[in-house]
């Protein structure tokens, strides 16, 4: 079979991507399962974000979990993604908050024999630990996925994804503590005392460890602060967004129209948060992933030394 590029990306379906942008950048996604009650869906295939979210809030009894794809579906996104390409790289959600990586890795194990064969001799499947999640792990994925567009070689990409990790910002803040609580992610005391005083916890996720940022008490000031926190860190720099929301659509839609006119903005797209971590956030997040673009990040990067 003709190889259109020498890189296909597969990512896992955590990577808060639209699917016109997966479907454009030809990337491949290994879905999350979502189990509910007695049923286990797969994410973005058996059940949709707006959904699942939907379910979350109406239902506080049946019990909800997630669970990171096995190492045979990844397999299987190899097999295909090796008609593709001479070369794979898988990007995962943090291991910090899950067993995708290693499942993933698990995989790549597995697959010796089993992948189309390219004319340079064996694929090789390089799998990353993106150490970002949703949006972020999402916007790294996508400048990897134009790099191979460009038919950059799979050390290029892997040097471009390696340098632009660390400057992936993602912050997020919450309309309760409650789901927190239910996963047991904090004290069920601490979530009622949160939401007595109607605390939207400001968090953030930087190089896989999350941590909270601030305690605003109203959604309208959780957002002046994600905002001033933003523009702390860029400046007027070109910045390229990734807007998450958990069943807040117009929000979402607002803060992106915010951004573009407030920030040296390059490119913005807006995204729906993906339920695996959602499960512990709960509907009403709103988002922002990001990372200055000084270097033009998706321009291609040089060779891996």
């Amino acid at each position: 079979m003709v190889q259109h590029h020498d890189v296909a990306v597969v990512v896992d379906s955590s990577s808060c991507l639209p699917a016109d942008l997966l479907q454009k950048w030809n990337i491949t996604v290994v879905p999350h399962e979502l189990i509910i009650g007695l049923r286990s869906l797969r994410d973005g295939v058996d059940i949709q974000p707006s959904e699942f979210y939907r379910l979350l809030s109406q239902d506080s009894t049946t019990k909800f979990t997630t669970a990171a794809p096995q190492p045979r579906q990844f397999l299987d996104a190899f097999i295909s993604a090796s008609q593709q390409a001479s070369n794979i790289l898988c990007l995962t959600l943090s291991s910090q908050f899950s067993a995708t990586y290693r499942s993933a890795c698990a995989a790549a194990t597995m697959s010796d024999g089993a992948l189309t064969e390219n004319p340079a001799g064996t694929t090789k499947i390089k799998v990353i630990d993106s150490k970002a999640a949703a949006g972020g792990a999402g916007l790294i994925a996508l400048a990897a996925a134009r790099w191979a567009s460009q038919g950059l070689s799979l050390e290029q990409v892997v040097a471009g994804v390696e340098r632009m990790s660390p400057k992936v910002n993602l912050l997020a803040y919450l309309d309760t503590l409650r789901y927190l609580s239910r996963s047991g992610r904090i004290h069920k005391m601490a979530a009622w005392a949160g939401t007595m005083l109607s605390i939207k916890p400001l968090t953030e996720l930087k190089l896989g460890e999350a941590r909270m940022l601030e305690r605003p008490r109203s959604r309208a000031k959780a957002q002046e602060r994600l905002l001033a926190v933003m523009r702390q860190r860029v400046a007027d720099r070109p910045i390229v967004v990734n807007v998450m929301e958990a069943d807040a659509v117009e929000e979402a839609q607002k803060l992106s129209q915010r951004i573009q006119s407030e920030f040296n903005c390059r490119e913005i797209i807006v995204s729906q948060f993906t339920p695996v971590m959602g499960l512990h956030t709960g509907p009403g997040l709103l988002g922002v992933a990001f990372y200055t673009d000084d270097d033009h990040e998706d321009s291609a990067p040089g060779e891996a030394s």
